[in-house]
């Protein structure tokens, strides 16, 4: 018996399971890509903490990424309390906008588009 052999003998279920997501992913460049970043040290760890996230939490993260269009440009700092902060000059400018908005709307006209 090959060695291929042997493995297939050995794991039925993960062949079938692999089997099933190549045969159902639409984009394999897609795959190719999260396997090459499930390589990078402590980025599985990473995946995995981020997926365990309650909803509202992991929808926050989402939502600041998606904001924040150079990921190069986010800082992170610890605090002493142990609270981390994220920041982006991005999403500030997005929050001033929504705010300067906020404070400038009259009630009465309806908003004109741009």
């Amino acid at each position: 018996m090959s060695t291929d052999e042997q493995s297939q003998s050995r794991c039925p279920r993960s062949r079938k399971i692999l089997e099933s997501i190549l045969a159902d992913c639409l984009d394999s460049s897609s795959l190719l890509e999260i396997y090459y970043w499930t390589r990078e040290p402590g980025m599985l760890d990473l995946i995995r903490a981020i997926a365990a996230m309650p909803e509202e939490t992991r929808s926050a993260l989402e939502g600041f990424f998606a904001m924040s269009h150079e990921p190069t440009a986010i800082a992170a700092k610890w605090d002493a309390a142990g609270r981390l902060t994220l920041a982006s000059p991005q999403i500030g400018q997005t929050v001033a906008i929504m705010q300067y908005c906020a404070e400038n709307e009259d009630a009465e006209t309806p908003p004109m588009p741009n």
